[in-house]
């Protein structure tokens, strides 16, 4: 009684006096992004806003209310860390506080016994939030606070969100030793950042809120004629071109009659294609391959150097230019602004800005400083395996294959971990190994071909739903659960649910939350695929599940690449020690394919310890931080050019929506003209109707080269008349 009554006084005083206001709030700075003005917040009615921290305690949920402050609700225990999830028992009622028409908007619906995911060391004792506690950070939080507000106030706008403080005790201190002006002329976005961190918080929102996030664009009807009637005119030309080789005999296509091939024979070969087949990738693709597939002379780091190529048989075929020789072009080429040859001067390449490589931690930019040593170090003869080309099951494991997995398995949260040579062939392997006949594999429609390769390879019945649509997946599950298997109609052996973090051709984060919530009802296992999500989301880049607040115990198996973030090859399965033990025994890509070289997995793992903060520096912390901020000011530049997006603001895949196929090569060509080296994609990537550019950001990219890039790309969209938001015609 004596607590409840403490609380209950000092939910009065919160919410008659403006300074236990502040006071209270200022003690989550560490964790919470605070997107309004605490006077706003204490003057005016909040309607249905949830703010959430990161590692997934408690959501702070304000009510619809006419109040004139919101209510916090927040359990009191013990600290806890990242391999340390328990279930919490509140010692009270948190409703018995608010009247009975008070609407609450969290996924959570609070009541006694609820579970808390406590992902990230947090501050949970009453006494150290409130301050009475030594070494709390309340003073900090709230000096900070009082800093950036009255900065703001001075200048007559509204306050900025706050920002979290580093889980560092001395890059915290640091940082609150110096005056908020200091520490806001170093922050390259200071100018914007309000209106970024309120973007982002939008987005967070929606994975607490039960109405799903807003839909994508529509395609404007006369981009859809347009695409639809480009297409028309592809197969009346290229039919036309076909029957005109076929009748004259000649053309790209049309064998030389002088030269014989084996395969001429059709007595002893027979035909893999037909004609009508392979009419895609002769009439169209081939017309705009070099916008594809661009070969590089130099890391993939936020500049590269891409080789120029050339046609010499109407773009069938390409090859690499070599230095030129004419007078005129050498001029052309040395005055360009972007262009030059390879170190050894045996080929001319066009330096970019890179906006297309998985790149997203930089480490191509800073490998020499952060990775080089402890790498080169890994080729000692004493650190190899018998035959590193060997098979896991074999002779292929040494001592930093046991050492990636360790890794892999303590850093997001799980008991075990397996590492795989090729990222791809990850799911492809893995998928087979869990289910086969007699189960049921329930696939987002725009699952990763990884994915779709690996569950018809399982033997499993395969069923699809609506993309990132937790209420569509409910559905799917409650419908193949009563209809059973085919014919038989028997129970299901296991249900396996597919679907990823962030999904790679729409930058869209996956709708985690909802997706469990409706597993654990049903009884079916979560499989996650993070290949783009882990270490580039989350605030400790440990993926979707923090990023979404879910408990990684929640979560049957979690599945990632190394390429991605970590500068390195291959793809990893985390899951409980038993089922990792089954995948080691027969998982064709751990009891067949050759394991994972000794220099790549020391850069697994060195990648890992700088993320972590194990090597002793911040430059992990600092490049997450910076891969979010670029993210989120790309993508709000791009949506104020009125440009067609996709995805979440805290997403590092930027989908730009082209639609017609003839943007996309021409969107390509005029990048590259610019010095920027984009990814355009078409068909059968994506659907004929959209066609689009993505754009991967990367912590290695400074706000000056994002700048650069984007007055680049005001040009090209008024070229290509790609402002499909401000206008039908574009």
């Amino acid at each position: 009684m004596f607590l409840m009554d403490s609380w209950q006084y000092w939910m009065h005083r919160l919410m008659h006096y403006n300074r236990y206001l502040y006071r209270n709030f200022h003690a989550w700075h560490h964790s919470v992004e605070v997107p309004y003005s605490f006077a706003a917040l204490y003057n005016h009615p909040v309607e249905g806003l949830v703010m959430d921290t990161c590692g997934g305690i408690l959501p702070m949920v304000l009510l619809d209310m006419d109040v004139r402050v919101a209510a916090v609700l927040f359990t009191v225990s013990t600290m806890k860390t990242v391999d340390d999830h328990c279930n919490y028992d509140l010692p009270w009622d948190p409703l018995q506080w608010f009247p009975n028409n008070a609407k609450f908007h969290s996924v959570h619906h609070l009541r006694k016994n609820a579970r808390f995911n406590l992902s990230q060391p947090y501050f949970t004792h009453w006494d150290y939030l409130c301050g009475t506690a030594g070494g709390s950070p309340l003073a900090e939080a709230e000096a900070e606070a009082k800093g950036v507000l009255g900065a703001v106030a001075e200048e007559g706008g509204a306050p900025p969100p706050l920002r979290r403080a580093s889980t560092s005790s001395k890059a915290s201190s640091s940082s609150a030793s110096q005056p908020p002006n200091d520490r806001d002329d170093r922050d390259p976005y200071a100018d914007v950042r309000p209106r970024m961190e309120a973007l982002s918080l939008r987005d967070r929102r929606a994975l607490f809120s039960s109405s799903r996030r807003r839909a994508p664009p529509a395609i404007p009807r006369f981009a859809a004629a347009t695409t639809y009637l480009g297409y028309a005119v592809f197969l009346v030309a290229g039919h036309a071109r076909d029957l005109c080789a076929k009748v004259f005999r000649r053309g790209r296509y049309v064998r030389d009659p002088s030269k014989r091939y084996p395969s001429d024979d059709a007595t002893r070969y027979a035909p893999l294609l037909q004609s009508w087949v392979t009419w895609y990738t002769r009439r169209i693709y081939h017309r705009i391959q070099d916008c594809f597939n661009r070969p590089l002379a130099s890391r993939p780091g936020a500049r590269v150097s891409v080789l120029e190529r050339v046609s010499h048989d109407g773009n069938k075929s390409l090859s690499v230019l070599g230095p030129p020789t004419a007078a005129s072009h050498a001029a052309e080429y040395e005055d360009g602004p972007y262009c030059g040859t390879t170190p050894d001067g045996k080929a001319v390449v066009r330096r970019c800005l890179n906006l297309g490589s998985y790149n997203y931690l930089g480490f191509a930019d800073d490998w020499d400083e952060t990775c080089r040593r402890d790498v080169l170090s890994s080729l000692d003869a004493r650190a190899l395996p018998p035959s590193a080309a060997s098979c896991r099951s074999e002779f292929g494991t040494a001592a930093l294959h046991r050492e990636v997995e360790r890794t892999v398995a303590r850093f997001v949260g799980k008991e075990d971990a397996l590492a795989l040579s090729m990222g791809f062939n990850t799911n492809a392997a893995v998928v087979p190994s869990l289910v086969g006949p007699g189960d049921l594999i329930l696939s987002d429609e725009l699952n990763h071909a990884s994915i779709v390769h690996g569950a018809r390879a399982s033997g499993a019945t395969v069923r699809t739903f609506r993309h990132n649509d937790a209420s569509d997946l409910e559905r799917a599950l409650r419908r193949n659960i009563v209809r059973g298997t085919p014919r038989t109609r028997k129970p299901w052996g296991k249900i396996l649910v597919i679907c990823e973090g962030i999904y790679s051709m729409e930058g869209e984060c996956c709708d985690l939350r909802g997706i469990v919530e409706a597993c654990k009802r049903h009884g079916a296992y979560v499989y996650l695929d993070e290949a783009h999500s882990i270490g580039a989301l989350g605030r400790t880049g440990r993926g979707c599940c923090e990023h979404a607040g879910v408990d990684p115990a929640d979560v049957d198996v979690l599945m990632g690449t190394f390429t991605k973030s970590f500068g390195g090859m291959g793809g990893y399965v985390a899951a409980d020690r038993r089922v990792i033990a089954r995948l080691r025994r027969e998982c064709a890509g751990s009891a067949c394919h050759n394991s994972l070289s000794p220099p790549v997995c020391q850069q697994i793992v060195t990648s890992f310890r700088v993320i972590m903060g194990e090597d002793g520096t911040s430059i992990g912390r600092r490049k997450l931080d910076a891969l979010r901020d670029n993210s989120i000011y790309f993508r709000m530049r791009l949506a104020d050019m009125g440009l067609h997006l996709l995805g979440d603001y805290d997403s590092p895949v930027v989908p730009v929506m082209l639609y017609n196929t003839t943007k996309i090569a021409a969107f390509s060509r005029e990048c590259l003209k610019r010095g920027l080296a984009v990814v355009a994609v078409g068909y059968p990537a994506v659907p004929v109707h959209s066609g689009r550019a993505r754009f991967c950001l990367s912590a290695g990219h400074t706000r000056e080269d994002l700048d650069q890039a984007l007055g680049e790309l005001e040009e090209v969209a008024d070229l290509l008349k790609l402002r499909y938001a401000r206008s039908t015609f574009g």
